[in-house]
């Protein structure tokens, strides 16, 4: 799937599981930044992507092997998508 660049920032979304409790959470944040918006509140990981999900909107991939609870990160839209189409709307310039 291709994936063109994006004119606005599109936050990162990371789907992760607590071990301690044994649910699954989410997580969204922009790179390099901490989390905005954290969840972790849903026993099955479909009840999970639904709730950060909720139009199937984001190109999910399995994340790395580096962090054991992290279980996919989604850093786009599919395309022709709502958000992938906002994500490529030029900002509006100050005409000041």
């Amino acid at each position: 799937m291709k994936v063109r660049p994006s004119v606005r920032s599109i936050p990162i979304a990371e789907v992760f599981h607590d071990p301690q409790t044994g649910y699954f959470g989410y997580r969204y944040f922009f790179e390099g930044r901490p989390p905005h918006y954290a969840l972790a509140a849903y026993p099955m990981l479909p009840a999970t992507l639904a709730a950060c999900d909720p139009h199937g909107e984001r190109v999910w991939e399995e994340a790395s092997d580096a962090d054991e609870n992290k279980i996919l990160i989604s850093r786009s839209y599919k395309p022709g998508s709502v958000h992938d189409l906002i994500s490529q709307t030029p900002l509006p310039v100050s005409r000041r």
